[in-house]
């Protein structure tokens, strides 16, 4: 048995499974080099927030890596339209999320990223950019042809 729009659904699921990988593994390390710069210049409470931030940005990244997986999934049923739907904002809530860890990392004054944050940041790129690819492969044909 063929699963409808399968290569869709499988590029889907690797690109998902990239951008929750970045998400997971590039604030680990940033939040910590940003903290301890920070903690010299601003008070502790606005280092908090700027940690509370940087997390959200990560889950906001992983979210869109899960959701990414469910639009490809979605992909293999009749609702192509819909699944086409979710992975188009999975995609844009994934590139938000690398966006503004990208100019969070500027605004903190580290302009040469180190070798964990350029794969972080590449994973994502490369998830985001497969998923894109996914959506545009995928066929809008009937189940079971008559």
């Amino acid at each position: 048995m063929k699963i409808h729009n399968q290569n869709a659904f499988l590029l889907c699921a690797v690109g998902g499974a990239l951008l929750v990988i970045s998400g997971a593994s590039g604030v680990i390390g940033l939040i910590d080099e940003l903290a301890e710069s920070l903690y010299a210049v601003l008070e502790f409470h606005l280092v908090l927030t700027l940690e509370n931030i940087m997390a959200g940005l990560a889950t906001l990244t992983i979210i869109a890596g899960l959701v990414t997986i469910l639009g490809g999934f979605i992909l293999t049923t009749s609702r192509v339209r819909t699944g086409r739907y979710i992975v188009n904002a999975a995609i844009t809530l994934g590139i938000i999320g690398l966006l503004m860890i990208l100019v969070q990392t500027a605004v903190a004054g580290n302009i040469v990223m180190d070798m964990t944050m350029q794969l972080q940041q590449s994973l994502g790129w490369i998830g985001a950019i497969l998923a894109f690819v996914a959506r545009i492969i995928a066929e809008q044909k009937p189940l079971m042809d008559t």
